[in-house]
């Protein structure tokens, strides 16, 4: 990879500063370019055989995020653009987001925090679902804090376009720990927009308590038996200093049942703007 790398670099004008995730056929590092600004570059190894699933997601993904301008989805700054032909590996820029993830911001959040996560997701999510695209891999890794206190979703890598065919990937897509029901169902393209609401609850229960509602403790089986049904402990329970409404918000969110949560992230953004 560190060749792709030098060569992606060269074709940017820019040099690699850090690397943020390195890793099977994903690379992401934060480069410099001849002007001093900073961007993400997602580089991405299709292998020899040139997967083509994963060349198709790439393209999605960066398809979907040029066609989105809205502060609470991140920004992609380039094309798509390939090494080789036929291509064995693609990259792209991103916005460079300062500030961390959720893997690194705590826990035990207070309530005002909470509104605002919730809220920003919701926001990012409801400029998605507007597109017909549903997020589908929700997890703290794909959420950053700015240092200005604003979230930002990132890395809709699994996203699924409900007006086209879906792609087959390997193994469930999303992350063990914050999935959600329908992802027991995810090939026959069952997770909604509604999948996305639980998701967002998911991330705000995260904050507020350390843990997922549904935790992976390294058992698949158990795991997808507790995620069918969505069993955790109410956030009451866990965090009772927290404002009722705030409380009703994220249990209806964590809801088994899609029908009975709010609809889309629009419906959820309004929920927690009136907490």
């Amino acid at each position: 990879m560190t060749d792709l790398l030098s060569y992606a670099c060269a074709q940017l004008g820019a040099e690699p500063l850090r690397s943020l995730v390195q890793g099977g056929q994903k690379q992401v590092h934060v480069v410099k370019h001849q002007d001093g600004t900073e961007s993400v570059l997602k580089l991405i190894d299709l292998g020899l055989a040139a997967d083509p699933a994963a060349l198709e997601r790439a393209r999605r993904e960066v398809m979907l995020l040029q066609s989105i301008s809205h502060p609470n989805v991140v920004g992609v700054t380039s094309d798509l653009q390939t090494i080789g032909e036929p291509p064995i590996a693609v990259f792209w820029l991103e916005q460079f987001l300062d500030g961390s993830d959720l893997r690194y911001s705590g826990s035990h959040w207070p309530a005002a925090d909470l509104v605002a996560l919730g809220t920003d997701v919701a926001a990012g999510l409801s400029a998605l679902h507007f597109k017909k695209v549903i997020h589908r891999d929700l997890s703290p890794g794909n959420i950053q804090r700015l240092s200005s206190g604003k979230f930002v979703v990132m890395d809709p890598g699994f996203a699924k376009h409900t007006l086209r065919s879906g792609l087959t990937v390997g193994g469930q897509p999303g992350t063990r720990g914050f999935m959600t029901p329908e992802h027991l169902q995810a090939y026959s393209g069952s997770p909604t927009a509604a999948s996305d609401v639980f998701g967002c609850c998911a991330l705000v229960y995260f904050a507020a308590t350390g843990q997922s509602p549904v935790p992976y403790k390294g058992d698949d089986y158990e795991y997808l038996k507790r995620l069918r049904t969505a069993d955790h402990i109410p956030l009451r329970d866990a965090r009772p200093d927290l404002p009722d409404a705030l409380l009703a918000v994220v249990e209806r969110g964590l809801h088994p049942q899609p029908a009975r949560r709010y609809r889309n992230g629009e419906a959820l953004h309004r929920a927690f703007e009136e907490v």
